[in-house]
């Protein structure tokens, strides 16, 4: 009886700490994806934390279709490599009298029937803590049986 308490109270730890640890991990990166998501970053941040949220951008649907995150960071990445020599400005290869049409962000896409939008949830976390909940009541289920 007391081995099925200590069971749950290791399967709860257990969970609990998959979660903190997912949570201490990401702190960074989810700070600089909230510092981007207003156009520009305000912080101060290395290129190593500013590639890792990138590649979770990058790796992330929602934040492809429904914003310019990658852009952002991609220019903040420039800026940190930019050097005091000046890079030569390209010379335009046609000449229109008409302007270059500054890029506005773009309206979401329509899903087609059937689709389901992606919500960046991390399935492997739930999936983890469900089985973690699925073990603890089959050890309570016991417990309450063999009463």
């Amino acid at each position: 009886m007391k081995s099925g308490i200590a069971i749950v109270m290791i399967l709860v730890l257990v969970v609990a700490g998959g979660f903190a640890a997912a949570a201490w991990g990401s702190s960074i990166t989810t700070q600089i994806i909230k510092d981007a998501s207003d156009g520009t970053i305000n912080g101060h941040y290395t290129a190593a934390q500013v590639r890792a949220a990138l590649a979770v951008v990058e790796n992330n649907p929602a934040y492809s279709q429904y914003s310019d995150i990658a852009g952002v960071l991609q220019d903040y990445l420039a800026s940190l490599s930019h050097t005091s020599t000046p890079k030569p400005t390209p010379t335009p290869t046609t000449t229109s009298s008409q302007p270059t049409p500054i890029p506005t962000a773009s309206s979401p896409p329509t899903l087609q029937s059937g689709q389901l939008d992606y919500t960046g949830g991390r399935p492997l976390l739930i999936f983890a803590a469900g089985g973690a909940l699925l073990a603890a009541g089959a050890v309570l289920r016991r417990r309450s049986a063999g009463a």
